[in-house]
C-alpha cells in the first residue's frame, strides 16, 4: 500500500487554468556550480553520491557526456580503471556491428522487417533537426537500434527507444563537433565530415551502452504483454485519484481507453516528446541521476504536469481534451519550468513513498 500523508496539494502546484511561465534563471551553468562538479570529477576515486546529488538539480554541458556515463556506471569512478573499462566496451560493440552488419550480410524476413521499422523511425526522429536527417547519423542510429534488438530478444526494438537514445547521441557528439541543442543543428555542418572516423564509432558505442544501461531496468515495459506500463498506469490513477481527484474523474470519464494511450505514448519515450530538446537534456540529468527510480519519477512527472492545467481540462470536453494531450503546452516550456516541474514531481513521489 502507499502511504498517504497530509499535505496541503494546493501549495504544490497551479491552480490557474493557464500555467504562467515562472521565467527564472536556472543555476545549471553557474560557475561556482561547474567548480563544484570539476572539483568531484577530479578526484582520483570520484564520490558518486556526491555528483548524484549534485547532478539532480542540473548538469554543466561541457561536464554533461562524463557525468551521464557516471551516473549509469558505464565509466568507473576510478580514474585509473576508467579507461580500461571504457575501451573493452566499445570493442564488445565493434565486434558486434561486424556480426550484424558485415558485408553482403544477409536478414532473415523477421530481421528484415524489424530495420524497415527501425529505418522509418530513425527517419521520423526529431525531423526537423538538420543532425537527424544527416544520412550519417541516421546510419549510425540504425546499428545502434538494430544491435538492440537482436541482443534483446525478449523485448526487441519498441518505438521510443530512438527518441531515448538520441540525447545520449548528442550529448556524446559534443565532445568533438559545435552543436546547438536549442535549434539542434551543426554550427559547422563541415565538422562532422571532417572529424576521425574511430571517434565516431566511439560515439556510437558509449550512446549504443548507455541505452542498454538505462533500460536494463525497465524491460518489462516493451515486452509483449507491457507488464511494467500495465502496474505503472494503474499507479499513476491511483496517485492521480488521490491528488486531484476530479481530475482524474473527469479524465478517466472522458478518455477511458485514450487515457492510456497517452500514458504509454509518453512513458515509452522517457518524456521526451513532451519537451524542446534542450529541455529534455536537461530531464535526463535528473532522471540518471535517480538510478533505479527514474521510471518512478517519470509517472510523478506526468501527474504534476497534468495537474498544471488541472482547472482547465475539467472544463474541456472530449475532442478538446484530446487536442489538449496531443499538443501538450510543456513543449513551450524552459528549463526553469521543468525544474519547478521536477521539485514538484520529487515532492509528490516523498508523499507516496511506500512504507
Amino acid at each position: 500500500m502507499l502511504s498517504i500523508q497530509k499535505v496541503n496539494i494546493a501549495t504544490l502546484y497551479n491552480r490557474n487554468e493557464e500555467y504562467k511561465s515562472c521565467n527564472r534563471e536556472t543555476d545549471r551553468e553557474d560557475g561556482s556550480k561547474i567548480q563544484k562538479f570539476k572539483d568531484l570529477l577530479h578526484q582520483h576515486i570520484i564520490p558518486i553520491n556526491e555528483l548524484i546529488h549534485l547532478a539532480w538539480s542540473g548538469v554543466p554541458s561541457e561536464l554533461r557526456s562524463t557525468v551521464w556515463r557516471l551516473l549509469l556506471k558505464y565509466q568507473s569512478p576510478n580514474r585509473d580503471a576508467n579507461l580500461a573499462i571504457i575501451e573493452r566496451k566499445r570493442n564488445m560493440y565493434f565486434e558486434m556491428c561486424d556480426i550484424y552488419f558485415a558485408k553482403n550480410q544477409q536478414y532473415d524476413e523477421r530481421e528484415k522487417k524489424i530495420l524497415k521499422q527501425i529505418s522509418e523511425d530513425v527517419k521520423r526522429t526529431i525531423p526537423d533537426s538538420a543532425i537527424f536527417r544527416n544520412p550519417s547519423i541516421q546510419i549510425v542510429l540504425e546499428r545502434i537500434l538494430f544491435i538492440w534488438n537482436i541482443r534483446n530478444p525478449a523485448c526487441g526494438y519498441v518505438q521510443g527507444m530512438n527518441d531515448i537514445v538520441s540525447p545520449f547521441l548528442i550529448v556524446f557528439l559534443s565532445d568533438y563537433i559545435d552543436i546547438d541543442t536549442t535549434k539542434l543543428q551543426f554550427t559547422n555542418e563541415k565538422q562532422l565530415d571532417c572529424l576521425d572516423q574511430r571517434l565516431i564509432r566511439q560515439v556510437e558505442a558509449d550512446s549504443y551502452w548507455c541505452l542498454c544501461k538505462l533500460l536494463e531496468s525497465v524491460l518489462d515495459n516493451y515486452t509483449n504483454s507491457q507488464p511494467g506500463l500495465v502496474r505503472f498506469f494503474n499507479k499513476f490513477k491511483e496517485i492521480l485519484s488521490a491528488l486531484d481527484k476530479k481530475l482524474y474523474e473527469h479524465l478517466t470519464t472522458s478518455l477511458s481507453m485514450e487515457l492510456y494511450s497517452f500514458i504509454f505514448k509518453w512513458s515509452t519515450c522517457m518524456l521526451l516528446r513532451l519537451f524542446q530538446f534542450e529541455v529534455g537534456l536537461r530531464l535526463f540529468d535528473t532522471l540518471l541521476a535517480e538510478e533505479q527510480n527514474y521510471f518512478e519519477l517519470c509517472l510523478f512527472i506526468i501527474i504534476s504536469i497534468l495537474m498544471k492545467f488541472s482547472l482547465k481540462i475539467q472544463k474541456l470536453q472530449y475532442d478538446e481534451i484530446m487536442i489538449l494531450l496531443e499538443k501538450i503546452p510543456t513543449r513551450e516550456w524552459s528549463e526553469s519550468d521543468l525544474s519547478l516541474c521536477l521539485s514538484e514531481a520529487y515532492a509528490y513521489q516523498r508523499i507516496f513513498s511506500k512504507k
